[in-house]
């Protein structure tokens, strides 16, 4: 079966952003004089868990859960992240966010509309257009055939957001491809029925990745091969799409006879 789709997660699959968001939130934090620094282990709590207010919201729950209330009701959540969010903006624009490697060189393989390429974020749109653009250029954004971010979102969910892409894109999951740095991002995209590929990003390294196809240190180069952290990817040493094809058939086949068991 021909693969239709990629899908790309956009944060930690196409860049490293944790650290630059993580930043931007703590100088927001002191403009506005709070004494909140957040540490990545801090950070990785916050991501981990549901962000569904937001992650200063969550992250006042779990730490100051008395003064939620009042920093909703002054305004000062909503201030938080509208600031946070043109400082992140700012450091995206500078070009503060490290791609990962080989995936400027799939993007543009991908931009032959062989298959069709679709974002899948659980983030504002404005700001993975802006890495998009500032990395990439019009063109990629041209290209790209579906995106999902949180403003076309009911439930504020990776399921949800995976589930939304595979409507825009008009094609079933078992057509499709994810590529996805976390845990909960290759589970959401798998239990939908997509063959998934991890490359696990700073956050989530030492996951299991049990639904993962493949799990890879990133996409690799042809000078610099990516290390491979489970499974078998059949001496391939960077991501193609033709090896994408190959990764795909052998998982789908793998599904058929076990269906047929």
């Amino acid at each position: 079966m021909a693969l239709k789709a990629l899908i790309l997660d956009v944060d930690g699959t196409i860049a490293e952003t944790a650290d630059v968001k993580r930043a931007a939130f703590n100088q927001a934090f002191a403009e506005i004089g709070l004494d909140w620094v957040w540490g990545r282990a801090v950070f990785q709590e916050i991501l981990a868990g549901s962000v569904q207010g937001g992650e200063a919201a969550y992250y006042a729950h779990l730490r100051q859960p008395e003064i939620v209330n009042n920093m909703s009701k002054n305004g000062a959540l909503e201030q938080i992240h509208r600031r946070q969010q043109t400082i992140y903006r700012n450091l995206l624009e500078a070009g503060a966010a490290q791609l990962r490697p080989g995936i400027a060189r799939l993007m543009g393989e991908a931009m032959t509309g062989r298959v069709k390429l679709a974002l899948c974020s659980i983030g504002p749109r404005l700001e993975f257009e802006t890495l998009i653009f500032n990395r990439f250029g019009f063109d990629m954004l041209n290209a790209i055939t579906a995106s999902v971010a949180a403003e076309d979102l009911k439930t504020h969910s990776l399921a949800a957001a995976y589930r939304q892409c595979l409507a825009k894109l008009s094609v079933s999951a078992s057509d499709c491809l994810a590529i996805d740095d976390s845990g909960a991002g290759c589970a959401a995209a798998a239990r939908l029925g997509m063959t998934v590929i991890a490359t696990p990003g700073h956050y989530w390294q030492g996951e299991s990745f049990r639904d993962a196809e493949l799990v890879l240190s990133d996409l690799g180069h042809p000078a610099a091969p990516f290390s491979v952290l489970r499974g078998d990817a059949k001496g391939i040493g960077h991501v193609t799409l033709a090896a994408l094809n190959l990764w795909h058939g052998r998982a789908t086949a793998t599904l058929r006879h076990a269906s047929a068991a």
